[in-house]
């Protein structure tokens, strides 16, 4: 029995390190293909750009497109904390609305905004002319 047990042990154990060594594989064969993709897709964005711009950017404005990229992805970053906060803190539920809309619709949000403001400005400035009128009257 001993031996058998023993037997079995060691097949177990070498088909343990065969499986092992063949995920490793297959994790460097997944890490290979996605840096490949995440290559080529870069070098799909390059071109799509200069497509539309007609020409090839320079290292100076593929930089600052690059800084631009960086500046998007720290106020998405900034966005989302505020969400969260606002989420956790009960308080701060009405300004939720306003951070989900900047993270998902930003260009929109801040135009409804605009228009919210400037509608509320309106209405204060009438307001306070109506109020002078009637102190002066």
């Amino acid at each position: 029995m001993s031996r058998l047990r023993h037997g079995m042990r060691r097949t177990v154990l070498v088909g343990a390190s065969l499986l092992r060594d063949a995920g490793a594989g297959v994790l460097d064969a997944v890490s290979e293909l996605s840096a490949a993709q995440g290559q080529s897709a870069q070098l799909e964005r390059e071109l799509e750009l200069a497509r539309q711009q007609g020409r090839w950017l320079s290292d100076d404005e593929r930089a600052e497109l690059l800084i631009q990229d960086q500046r998007r992805a720290q106020r998405r970053r900034t966005l989302l904390l505020l969400a969260v906060a606002s989420l956790l803190i009960p308080p701060l539920w009405p300004l939720l609305p306003i951070w989900m809309g900047l993270l998902w619709w930003p260009v929109t949000t801040r135009r409804v905004i605009v228009v919210l403001l400037a509608g509320a400005s309106a209405v204060i400035a009438l307001l306070v002319v109506l109020l002078v009128w009637l102190l002066l009257r």
